[in-house]
């Protein structure tokens, strides 16, 4: 009777080595891939940041050139008024 349960005292030792090895590895794979993840996410972070900057620079040189536009469009109507005048000036 000792034996046996000895030997099913054994089993159940090898069987518990067993399952903590096989959980420790899961483990170490599991905490590989998060490491990963978060090297995925911080460099997905670093691209919308660089992302957000390069359109607030295009946002800016959008701004810039309407504001040109603007301008432009102003010096163009007062030569437009102008042409006009001296053509009816000259007629």
């Amino acid at each position: 009777m000792k034996k046996v349960v000895l030997g099913i005292s054994v089993l159940l030792l090898v069987a518990s080595i067993g399952l903590f090895v096989y959980l420790y590895n899961k483990n170490n794979e599991i905490n590989k891939e998060i490491t990963e993840f978060k090297n995925n996410v911080e460099s997905v972070e670093k691209a919308i940041d660089d992302d957000k900057k390069e359109i607030d620079e295009k946002e800016d040189e959008y701004e810039k050139l309407k504001e040109k536009v603007k301008v432009n469009m102003e010096e163009l109507e007062i030569w437009e008024s102008i042409k006009e005048k001296l053509q009816s000036a000259l007629a």
